[in-house]
């Protein structure tokens, strides 16, 4: 078990577990089951500066990695769940009177603070008073503040942790996206060559049977040349046939016709397949990289993590 002793100046001050659940901020013992406060990471230190009432001692901590709008938001929280403390803003600075918290002191008092953004996330002071005469910065309020800061940067670290990996699951979908279309141009590919195979095989046929119709065909009007001035319904049903046999002939060339259309209409499907596949060869090696990046990024986010103190 983490210890809840914060030393400073030579004082000792221990956080009693059971009263700090039963206190003001007991939900953050919900939100940082894994954080040990062993070793100090997140620096509190004392300061004496201007506030609403006057020039007073407080305590200034720098909140890595945090968005104002979100420490806002839980540092309101933190200072008015479970309590009757009355929170009133003006000019930017946040006053919560009459909180009752006994670890941090066993009379009720004032809190003042102040957010600011900055370039790293946010800093945060604080005074905290009992009259808002005589202000008081002591070991238990200072891990107060401590605990709080280090509360909210072990959850912005989290939440980018958390978005790092929903890009690394994104990466990998995109290259498993890719990868299936490569596969469909190659199945694409395939098809379209095994389609030309079967065309240029029945061209032969068709190129012998144009052949073998012409031939006929040149037989045919021989004969009925010959029968010109003959009998005239055998002159009749020869030329039906021979306009049969020229139908016919037309038919073959048409199909012919075709087929190279056709032939051609699939090798052109194949080099857009081709050039598919290179881009697409090109974004899995990309992704491929981004994806190693994305994991050196995450487990640097979960070392963060586990390093947070």
């Amino acid at each position: 078990m983490p210890s809840n002793k914060f030393v400073s100046g030579g004082c000792a001050c221990t956080i009693n577990p059971t009263n700090m659940k039963n206190a003001l901020f007991a939900f953050l013992i919900f939100i940082l089951p894994s954080v040990a406060f062993s070793q100090v990471s997140i620096q509190v230190k004392e300061v004496n500066t201007n506030m609403s009432k006057g020039i007073n001692n407080g305590f200034e901590v720098e909140i890595p990695a945090t968005a104002v709008k979100d420490v806002e938001r839980d540092w309101k929280r933190r200072l008015t769940v479970g309590n009757k403390a009355k929170l009133a803003e003006a000019n930017g600075e946040i006053a919560v009177h009459g909180i009752d918290n006994k670890d941090i002191s066993p009379k009720l008092f004032n809190l003042y603070s102040v957010l600011v953004s900055n370039n790293d996330g946010v800093k945060l002071t604080a005074w905290f008073t009992y009259n808002d005469t005589t202000f008081f910065t002591t070991a238990a309020a200072k891990l107060f503040m401590h605990d709080f800061a280090t509360a909210e940067y072990f959850l912005a670290v989290k939440s980018m942790h958390q978005k790092e990996r929903d890009k690394l699951e994104k990466l990998k979908d995109d290259l498993e996206r890719s990868i299936k279309i490569e596969e469909k141009s190659e199945l694409k590919i395939t098809d379209n060559k095994r389609a030309i195979a079967r065309a240029q095989d029945d061209l032969v046929t068709n190129d012998n049977d144009q052949k073998e119709a012409s031939t006929a065909i040149n037989l045919q009007q021989a004969e009925l040349n010959k029968d010109r001035n003959g009998n005239a319904e055998i002159y009749k049903a020869a030329d039906k046939e021979l306009k049969e046999m020229q139908d016919g002939k037309k038919r073959l060339q048409d199909h012919n016709l075709t087929l190279h259309k056709k032939i051609d209409e699939w090798n052109k499907e194949i080099a857009n397949e081709e050039r598919s596949i290179t881009v697409e060869k090109q974004s899995q090696g990309q992704t491929a990289v981004a994806i190693e990046k994305q994991k050196s990024l995450i487990a640097d986010l979960a070392a963060k993590l586990k390093a947070i103190k």
